[in-house]
């Protein structure tokens, strides 16, 4: 018998790889949703989204995405380190718009009529940037001009920063001073509490089809004092301490074995 059969799980309740089924709505999680939505559905132009390394960004918007799929077309940005004209260009080749001529003004005039065109569909434009820490200030600034693009109605574009908690100390720089004045919601993912992370841990045993096992209430105290609440932490002990439950052939996870994952 193997691992997965073992405990009954139906697949890996544990992977790193952020998976929206497996979406744990804590209070701030669940709070950093509603705004999405709310700001999204408003047209409020920017939105940002701070939390540290492994604290679920990547989970939330993989959640927010698939609401939005069929209601917005989504350009997203996963590499950063981009100057100005090459954003412009993959935010064009991520939302399949053809160009023949590549140069900045051809990229605006059809990003706009592209806009206007969803606009009167009633879908949205959304750009998400991933680890927007990472982007250079002139990009940054482009992104400033090019929420400009609007109607005298309605923002036509609506961007999502996402990024560490640097992103928040540069946006508040000299430079970037118009930039951040235009940032209307702010989403700061917090780390689990004690409670949240016992309750995050059997969330996902529960999701992934548990049968006879259970965790003890002193080894998820530990797990909360080890990993700080962080969620990736979190599942990098809790897989660990299941393999070595797996090998003593024990239906309940101990202190004992989150001490071995430790190891």
């Amino acid at each position: 018998m193997d691992y997965l059969n073992f405990f009954g799980f139906k697949e890996d309740p544990f992977k790193l790889t952020p998976d929206p089924a497996y979406f744990y709505p804590s209070s701030s999680h669940n709070e950093g949703l509603l705004l999405m939505d709310y700001s999204i559905q408003q047209k409020e132009g920017f939105l940002l989204i701070i939390g540290d390394p492994g604290t679920g960004k990547t989970t939330l918007l993989n959640v927010f995405l698939e609401k939005w799929k069929l209601r917005a077309e989504i350009a997203i940005i996963l590499t950063p380190r981009l100057s100005p004209e090459e954003f412009l260009i993959s935010v064009v080749d991520d939302l399949n718009i053809n160009l023949e001529n590549r140069n900045k003004n051809e990229i605006i005039k059809a990003l706009r009529d592209f806009m206007i065109k969803k606009s009167i569909e009633d879908k949205r434009i959304v750009i998400v940037v991933d680890e927007a820490q990472n982007l250079p200030d002139e990009t940054l600034e482009e992104l400033r001009l090019l929420s400009n693009l609007e109607t005298d109605k309605d923002k036509l574009i609506q961007i999502i920063l996402t990024g560490q908690p640097e992103l928040e100390s540069k946006l508040m720089t000299e430079r970037l001073r118009q930039l951040n004045q235009r940032i209307t919601t702010r989403i700061h993912l917090k780390h689990f509490n004690p409670e949240e992370t016992l309750d995050y841990i059997n969330y996902r045993l529960i999701k992934a089809g548990k049968r006879n096992l259970t965790i003890d209430k002193n080894a998820g105290k530990l797990v909360y004092k080890l990993s700080n609440g962080v969620p990736r932490l979190i599942n990098m002990l809790i897989s660990r301490a299941l393999m070595a439950a797996y090998l003593e052939e024990s239906n309940i996870i101990s202190q004992r074995h989150i001490t071995h994952a430790v190891k």
